[in-house]
């Protein structure tokens, strides 16, 4: 193993205490003002101003790695004691002793071949070498590193492959003299392996190449969240070359692991980008660019006349640095609560629900929404709790939890608000604008948020209404005092019954009235439940409870509120429908478009004016229909007639409600030239119930197949039609004893029947024998037919039996079986 040398001279301990302290760099002088003492570690001591940290704690005097060559000085070696040889182009050997400098320095040729005229070659310093002037910054560089790593081998081994790996270098990049071709050792060579310096010198070159990398992160700009930490990787494993990091961002600390660089923001640091927030060194702040020397013998800069040599006293600088944009986060957390209990137990139907509203999220500065793609690349707005109901802004519809959750709002870009857009399931909208302010939220280290919670509120919506009770006094009806009136849930609306009871008082149109009876918040208040701006909508059912002086109550009344949903299940009104329960009269009907109800829960305040036991006469209910083929015509046309033609008919109803029972016939009527009916029969029947899909779009479509083929046989001068009739019976009627409570049976109503298309009569084709019919379908050979006036498919008569016409001119003809006749039959 290799052994280093160590070259620091011994520091006075009174030196590390020194507030000045110049550093000779290459040829400039530096005078660095309050100095933080550090070492480098095995690479040894350099400069770090104040700000810059290293990675050990030890300190020594500020100073080079080695101290910094005489620009005027000579070049010496031993004689007669080469420690290897180098094989040029031409085959020729060359000895290469060690070279060292009139300080002791090491040197390393940098002319292959070319001759230093003695052990005392006098050198000097030459920015001017025609060899220095050719070679890039990073050839330079990488030289200067080579003979650095050779230099810091301390050992005849390190100067070996130093110098080999110098003539290689200058081979590649083609500007030496003569090329090494290999190299060999021999027994009077103070080196024995020749492989040894080889793979060595290809070894230094990597490794001095590698020392010109930056780290991977290198100029980028790196997102980092007040009060957490981030660590990155230098995926090129190099920031073990960069001992110096001097951080420029307050509120930022830096800590490096092996490859891993951590920073740290604290809730301190400020939010935006800056430049250059971290910096990594590897020779110092202010070090030199290039510290390698060159010289030049016998005073010729070509270095072909005379032996050139290098020296080094640093490695060639590295500068990396990296960007910070600190951002801060922000998150809200809101729960749903109903505005009367202050709690999640919701009013009303069951259907009612706190689950379902949906919430915005808005700049306070413009009233803009925000958006998901508002928040950072690395820390994209996230949806925690809720669903999503927006793709493009953010938007969250609370589910079961009744909790919404989001996380990552950039701080940066100022504080929001939080306003609900869609109310849920019996609830009005409020358009309450909920402040937050991320600054003042509670720190998550989880996260790296700061939160804020929020309670956030709906009302449930209302109805209230009023009537006249009266009495019918000879046809005249007078307002009655006293009677009790009981409004009960039904159907699992939740709260308690509300009672009410007729008296004197003011109706909607200012009148001091009898009888008169409210159902409002004072009401619903008094029977215990929450709200006290309404009845919470739901289903009920009104009831008188108490008649005075023995009158009869009036008939219940329900009270049903329903919510209207578009296509896709959002709310688009209420309607509030009171119907009579015994007669099934509508009392009121309203529909309350949920535009309309922003910032109001109260879905209506109606007078629903008097209420009597004398019943009122049902709403009737209608049927029409319209009958239709499948291809959506009333003609039952030739090419559809067959053992299964479907009839279809539309039927449209108005009142019919669930339970209803349908009977709907098709018949089959026959009538002469003079439109007299020959024959009418019903050929099928067909029953069902009305259900929710029907009572919603009061239409239904039926269908039913039929044998048409028989009816080609009924005279040419008589028409055949399909016609059908419907009738509309309440629930629990027998349609075979009771009378309808609706019907639709004109047999001659044109929009209920459908016609079968006359078939031509068939021409006989000529035939001298005519052929005997067959009793069955038989299939003849192709003949020769008669075309005039006829079409493929028509009926034709052909020797004598009914047959379909397959094709014009030459084709198939196909006999069908013909009917006897009665006397026919009776012989």
């Amino acid at each position: 193993m290799r052994k280093n040398q160590n070259t620091e001279p011994n520091i006075p301990i009174e030196e590390k205490h020194k507030g000045f302290r110049t550093w000779k760099s290459g040829k400039r002088w530096v005078t660095i003002v309050g100095i933080a003492l550090v070492t480098l570690g095995t690479v040894g001591a350099v400069l770090a101003q104040v700000g810059i940290q290293a990675k050990t704690s030890t300190t020594s005097a500020v100073k080079s790695t080695y101290p910094t060559p005489p620009s005027d000085t000579t070049v010496n070696w031993e004689n007669n004691k080469p420690l290897y040889y180098e094989v040029d182009q031409t085959g020729k050997e060359h000895p290469k002793p060690e070279l060292k400098l009139g300080n002791g320095d090491p040197a390393w040729c940098l002319g292959l071949g070319v001759a230093l005229p003695n052990n005392s070659t006098a050198a000097q310093q030459s920015e001017t070498n025609k060899i220095f002037q050719a070679l890039t910054d990073e050839q330079k560089a990488i030289i200067n590193n080579v003979e650095f790593l050779g230099r810091k081998a301390g050992d005849l081994e390190g100067y070996a492959e130093a110098q080999h790996a110098t003539y290689l270098l200058l081979d590649e990049a083609k500007l030496s003299i003569n090329q090494t071709k290999d190299v060999v050792v021999k027994d009077n060579t103070l080196l024995k392996d020749a492989n040894k310096i080889k793979t060595g010198a290809d070894n230094l070159i990597k490794e001095a190449k590698k020392m010109r990398e930056l780290p991977s992160f290198n100029s980028q700009t790196i997102q980092l969240l007040q009060g957490s930490s981030k660590t990155v990787t230098d995926t090129k494993g190099v920031i073990d070359n960069f001992p110096y990091v001097k951080v420029n961002a307050k509120g930022v600390t830096e800590k490096v692991s092996g490859n891993n660089l951590t920073l740290t923001a604290d809730k301190t640091a400020s939010l935006g980008e800056t430049k250059n927030a971290v910096q990594f060194y590897n020779t110092g702040a202010d070090s030199a660019e290039l510290p390698w020397f060159v010289y030049s013998t016998d005073g010729d800069d070509s270095g072909a006349s005379s032996q050139s040599v290098g020296a080094s006293q640093d490695p060639s600088q590295a500068l990396a640095g990296l960007n910070i944009n600190v951002i801060g986060l922000g998150a809200i957390d809101f729960t749903k609560i109903d505005a009367d209990t202050g709690t999640n137990e919701t009013q009303g139907a069951d259907t009612n629900a706190l689950k379902g509203a949906v919430f915005g999220v808005f700049y306070k500065s413009n009233d803009k929404p925000v958006k998901w793609s508002d928040g950072t690349k690395d820390y994209p707005t996230t949806l925690v709790s809720g669903t999503k109901a927006d793709d493009i802004n953010v938007s969250v519809k609370i589910g079961d939890d009744l909790k919404g959750f989001v996380k990552n709002f950039d701080k940066s870009k100022g504080n929001v608000y939080l306003m609900e857009t869609e109310a849920p399931e019996g609830y009005s909208l409020s358009t309450k604008k909920y402040d937050v302010d991320f600054d003042s939220g509670k720190f998550d280290d989880k996260t790296s948020n700061f939160v804020v919670d929020e309670k956030v509120t709906d009302k449930v919506n209302v109805f209230n209404f009023m009537f006249t009770k009266v009495q019918d006094v000879n046809g005249s009806y007078t307002g009655l005092n006293g009677a009790e009136f009981t409004l009960t849930p039904k159907d699992g609306t939740k709260g308690k019954p509300i009672v009410a009871t007729s008296g004197t008082g003011t109706d909607s149109n200012g009148y001091t009235v009898n009888g008169l009876t409210k159902f409002d918040g004072e009401a619903n208040s008094k029977a215990g439940n929450p709200s006290k701006d309404g009845i919470a909508i739901g289903n009920y059912t009104l009831s008188e409870t108490k008649t005075p002086n023995g009158l009869q109550p009036i008939n219940d009344v329900d009270v049903e509120n329903t919510a209207i949903k578009d296509k896709d299940g959002k709310i688009t009104a209420y309607q509030t429908k009171i119907t009579d329960v015994e007669t099934k009269q509508v009392i009121d009907d309203v529909t309350t478009p949920v535009e309309k109800m922003k910032d109001n829960n109260i879905l209506l305040n109606v007078n629903l004016g008097q209420l009597t036991d004398k019943p009122v006469t049902p709403v009737v209910p209608t049927i029409k229909t319209k009958a239709h083929t499948k291809d959506g015509d009333q003609t039952i046309q030739k090419v559809e007639i067959s053992k299964t033609t479907p009839l279809y008919d539309k039927i449209m109803t108005t009142n019919a409600i669930k339970g209803d029972q349908m009977l709907a016939t098709l018949h089959r009527v026959v009538t002469d030239k003079d439109g007299k009916v020959t024959e009418s029969k019903v050929i099928r029947t067909l029953n069902f119930t009305v259900d929710d899909e029907t009572v919603k779009a009061q239409e239904k479509q039926i269908e039913s197949t039929v044998d048409t083929t028989k009816d080609v046989d009924v005279p040419e001068t008589s028409t055949v039609a399909y016609v059908w009739t419907e009738d509309l019976f309440d629930e629990g009627k027998n349609p075979k004893t009771d009378e309808p409570k609706a019907k639709h049976d004109d047999l001659k109503d044109q929009d209920q029947t459908l016609t079968v298309e006359k078939v031509k009569k068939p021409v006989t084709p000529p035939s001298s024998k005519p052929t005997t019919p067959s009793t069955t379908p038989t299939e003849t050979p192709k003949v020769s037919l008669p075309t005039t006036g006829s079409e493929t498919g028509d009926m034709i008569m052909y020797g004598g039996a009914l047959a379909v016409l397959v094709a014009l001119g030459t084709g198939t003809v196909y006999y069908m079986k013909k009917k006897k006749s009665a006397k026919e039959e009776g012989e």
